[in-house]
């Protein structure tokens, strides 16, 4: 089962790299969307308010005929500064599949846990239109590799697949919501596939209050054993192109951009992940279903290089504490040490 839905990523992906490199026009990068950097973080991904998107660039006429041609005119909000109205509209190429990506991440032994993890996504513009914004289908797959003490029974490897449909819709002038639902399957893939199906969703309020400040505050709904939902709130300031203070929960961050090649730009950031981990149903060597609970923080320092409408690669390091292993059933709990982490990622 896993080889196939890894081959239908894998047909995906290709795609969606043959589609981009035919465009004249290149779509927004969305490689600022955090959430799929680690799917320890969360099983779906968190972008739009999380990573400074502006929504005006989401629920813009213009902006979304990047993607698509709607057949029909929509009167939507086009610009903060101006009262709603028609905007007009714009011919642009086609766009179906964006936003590609894959990550890998690599936590240090220590205690004799060690944790490795590949991840992959990809996002499909749907033309169906919300107020001028399109439908968005976020599918995504990974696999994470598990070093454990003989004393913790949990299988040497996990899966994840997600799904989630999302919209970006405009409310009042330069409010929004980010509103999505989903799935998501977290196993080993063996007795326990059944039990590893969760439901996700996510609801995200945006304001912004001008083009430098916006703040956003919401859900997500996770579904996971130790977290089921998670708080969204924070604000993202940008005093200038070469700074960007995103100070959100889950995931805030300091940006600073210290060097332009062409039009290659290149980033340092210092920030945080909390509430991470994910809970996979596994089927242990005795047979007994169970459910797997991995939590962590993480502090992170990073570098990123981007090209608007092309590759944008990372590196980033970090240190991990606070982790903590348990099970559903199982009454055997282990608290690794803090440990080192590392982190690499491609995306077009």
């Amino acid at each position: 089962m896993a080889k196939l839905v890894y081959l239908a990523l894998a047909v995906v992906l290709s795609l969606s790299a043959s589609a981009v490199a035919r465009q004249t026009e290149p779509l927004q990068p969305a490689f600022d969307d955090e959430s799929s950097r680690d799917q320890f973080v969360t099983p779906a991904t968190i972008s739009g308010p999380l990573d400074g998107e502006n929504p005006a660039d989401d629920w813009n006429v213009n902006g979304s005929n990047d993607w698509f041609e709607p057949a029909n005119p929509i009167e939507i909000f086009a610009d903060p500064d101006e009262d709603c109205g028609a905007a007009p509209l714009t011919a642009a190429p086609r766009r179906m599949i964006y936003d590609t990506a894959v990550t890998a991440t690599r936590l240090a032994p220590v205690d004799g846990f060690a944790v490795s993890d590949v991840d992959l996504r990809s996002t499909l513009i749907i033309p169906v239109f919300i107020k001028g914004s399109p439908l968005r289908l976020a599918l995504g797959g990974g696999t994470t590799m598990i070093s454990a003490p003989a004393s913790i029974n949990v299988p040497s490897q996990l899966y994840n697949f997600t799904a989630e449909l999302r919209c970006l819709i405009p409310l009042r002038e330069t409010w929004a919501v980010d509103v999505g639902v989903g799935g998501g399957l977290f196993s080993d893939l063996s007795g326990s596939v059944g039990d590893g199906f969760r439901v996700t969703g996510r609801a995200i309020f945006i304001k912004e209050v001008n083009p430098q400040f916006k703040y956003s505050f919401g859900v997500l709904y996770l579904g996971r054993k130790n977290l089921p939902a998670m708080p969204v709130a924070g604000l993202i300031y940008t005093p200038s192109d070469d700074y960007k203070l995103e100070l959100l929960i889950p995931r805030p961050r300091v940006m600073r951009r210290f060097a332009m090649t062409g039009s290659c730009e290149h980033w340092g950031y210092f920030g945080a992940e909390i509430f991470g981990g994910n809970t996979w149903a596994i089927q242990q060597s005795n047979g007994a279903q169970d459910t797997f609970i991995y939590k962590d923080n993480r502090i992170i320092v990073g570098y990123e290089a981007k090209v608007p409408g092309g590759f944008a690669g990372r590196v980033e390091a970090g240190y991990v504490l606070s982790r903590q292993v348990s099970f559903t059933n199982d009454p055997t709990t282990f608290t690794p040490g803090g440990t080192m982490m590392l982190r690499a990622g491609l995306s077009y």
